[in-house]
């Protein structure tokens, strides 16, 4: 309930911001006319995003404590004397709560700023310091250093997407049908950039220019639904889970333009939701961008090489059923991760192309599936790690795409509960964990915007414990799926 207020507050603490445009045209910035808070002059309106920020988490802390009387926001000088005190500490909230939730809650505080000319990096301390207060001043519970790095770090990838995709939507040239259903798409991507449109009145103002603050750039996306079958591949192979899936994913730009100066420039996205099933509502979200790259030259026109660095965010959330069991064969974030990689293309003759990408990185902030650690709604572990990579592509004839994928995890949790006196404040079991994915996947493209898809996926997780014995587990996941590009 809390992330859902925080929509409806930042809107009403706001002040009139500018927008973007286009999804379905390709047509170029209009300059002529330039907004006070266009990104383009770079006029900023600090202490407007700075209000926003500290108005939501006002606003959200009145709603818990006076609606939903909620006891975390029974406040008071003692309460944050008390959580300034005891510094922060590992909380023990749900894992989507935790790991989804709020990179998703930091990514409001990160909008605040880039609706009022922040760029990329300005925007960075408004997540921060939003993220900060309310773990300080707005609960009488202590502060949370996962709930912190997930919102700050976690939030200004996805803010930037959800910024970026928002801007790509709007167009005041519009009117009718095809405003209103702009104006409600970019809601539904940027809740508290919707809400301030309505607010400020931009919702249905009518304007000669579409109203850019971005860059045009082009993003291709699609969506797909279909069936998944997920069985253990261990000793319960009656274990098993069959669900109907769907799935929504896109690129934003081209990593090999050389007009790529700020982040996010590119960036790609994948989200997955089970449907009709007891699995959990939201399977995977996958995302990563690019902070910065740097084209490598090639000798032949036909191949392209560069290398860069790039911000990931990672959550697998799955388990499977049997004979009214329930056990969860994986479970991993990647929150908070940054590294860099090497990407390359092929084209061929024949409209046929190879392309490659290779990532390293480190995680801050990640968190793997617990086999013992059960406090309150927890049972998985945090801690830090690293991430690989290797992605290989084929396209043939603009017909077949065969995609390969492996992908490895690894978490090290360090702070165990018997290292702790008030028990609860842990990263988890001590343990070296890692998650293991290979996937295989082929699209025949039916005509020019249907196409049909087949991924198999092995997941395998081994959890080397320091007090318990170790636990090997393997998951194979099926998909058949009916996708339409847009």
């Amino acid at each position: 309930m809390r992330y859902l207020m925080t929509l409806l507050f930042c809107a009403l603490f706001s002040f009139e911001s500018n927008a973007q445009l286009i999804l379905f045209s390709n047509d170029t910035i209009d300059l002529s006319r330039f907004r006070i808070d266009s990104l383009y002059n770079r006029y900023k309106h600090q202490w407007y995003a700075a209000s926003y920020v500290a108005s939501t988490n006002v606003g959200v802390w009145a709603f818990d404590r006076f609606v939903t009387k909620s006891d975390f926001a029974r406040i008071s000088p003692a309460t944050v004397r008390a959580n300034i005190r005891k510094g922060f500490v590992w909380d023990n909230d749900l894992f989507s709560t935790n790991l989804f939730m709020h990179p998703y809650h930091g990514g409001l505080y990160f909008n605040a700023a880039r609706m009022y000319g922040m760029d990329f990096w300005q925007s960075l301390p408004y997540s921060f310091s939003g993220s900060l207060m309310w773990e300080v001043f707005m609960e009488n519970e202590y502060p949370s250093i996962n709930d912190f790095i997930a919102t700050s770090i976690g939030g200004a990838g996805i803010g930037e997407m959800t910024f970026r995709l928002s801007d790509k939507v709007i167009d005041e040239r519009a009117s009718g049908l095809e405003r209103l259903g702009r104006e409600t798409a970019a809601t539904l991507i940027s809740p508290v950039r919707g809400i301030q449109r309505i607010i400020s009145g931009k919702a249905w103002k009518h304007a000669t220019t579409k109203g850019n603050v971005l860059p045009n750039r082009p993003i291709n996306w699609y969506a797909t639904t279909g069936y998944r079958n997920v069985y253990d591949n261990g000793k319960r192979h009656d274990d098993k889970s069959s669900m109907s899936v769907m799935t929504v994913g896109l690129s934003y730009g081209n990593p090999y333009d050389e007009d790529n100066g700020d982040p996010y420039d590119y960036f790609m996205m994948q989200v997955s939701c089970n449907l009709f099933s007891n699995q959990p509502l939201i399977g995977k979200v996958s995302s990563m961008g690019e902070l910065y790259s740097q084209p490598i030259e090639m000798r032949k026109p036909n191949r392209q090489l560069l290398w860069g660095i790039f911000q990931h965010f990672n959550y697998f959330e799955s388990r499977s059923d049997s004979l009214n069991r329930t056990l969860y064969p994986y479970k991993l974030s990647e929150t908070a991760s940054i590294g860099p990689g090497l990407l390359y293309k092929k084209s061929y003759s024949k409209k046929s192309e190879f392309c490659a990408a290779v990532y390293v990185s480190g995680i801050l902030l990640g968190s793997t599936q617990s086999d013992h650690y059960y406090v309150r709604n927890r049972d998985y572990n945090l801690g830090s790690g690293f991430s690989s990579k290797l992605h290989l592509e084929w396209l043939f004839k603009e017909r077949f795409t065969l995609r390969l994928r492996t992908e490895d995890y690894r978490i090290y949790t360090w702070m165990g509960t018997h290292q702790q006196n008030d028990g609860g404040n842990a990263q988890g079991d001590e343990s070296i964990a890692s998650l293991s994915v290979g996937t295989i996947n082929l699209d025949y493209l039916i005509n020019r915007h249907m196409f049909v898809s087949i991924e198999s996926g092995y997941y395998y997780r081994s959890t080397r414990y320091i007090q318990y014995p170790t636990v090997e587990h393997g998951v194979i996941d099926n998909k058949i799926s009916l996708g339409w590009l847009f």
